[in-house]
């Protein structure tokens, strides 16, 4: 028979939902916005990669609330100048995301605290009772991104 199905019930998943949906709406309020990559705008090379000129487009941003993990910013400094430096964890519920129909990728972008920071990379390894088919949340791990470096587009409706 096994404990698998024991603990975490699916009463416990929406009690889980409830508490954790009420405290980043109305207590954490940390909002960040998404901006997904547009690929019909942006132009590549053969390579995939983009021209410093053109740079990657995206959508209009969508707003959700999340759990910011930030490290300290650094400074590089070389014969162009200064180079700043900071890695930030968002996390996000997968409940709200599901809602909204939208999945975070690597290189979409999120602002917040009036900086832009590239996802580097999504985790969705985070389960309740260490069951894979009770996900809880998606995890980004981003940069700093310049402002110079990107261009947002108006999401036609």
């Amino acid at each position: 028979m096994g404990l698998r199905g024991r603990y975490f019930s699916q009463r416990d998943l929406n009690l889980v939902a409830q508490f954790n949906g009420e405290l980043m709406g109305d207590i954490i309020e940390n909002i960040i916005d998404i901006f997904k990559i547009s690929p019909s705008e942006t132009k590549t090379n053969i390579y995939g990669e983009t021209a410093a000129e053109t740079g990657k487009w995206y959508f209009p941003a969508i707003k959700i609330s999340a759990l910011v993990e930030r490290s300290d910013m650094t400074a590089e400094y070389d014969d162009f100048g200064p180079s700043r430096n900071q890695t930030h964890i968002f996390k996000m519920r997968e409940k709200m995301l599901r809602q909204l129909e939208f999945y975070p990728e690597i290189g979409d972008v999120i602002y917040w605290n009036d900086r832009y920071y590239e996802v580097d990379n999504v985790v969705q390894e985070q389960l309740l009772g260490g069951q894979s088919e009770k996900s809880h949340s998606i995890i980004c791990n981003a940069h700093y991104t310049k402002i110079t470096s990107l261009n947002v587009l108006e999401r036609n409706n």
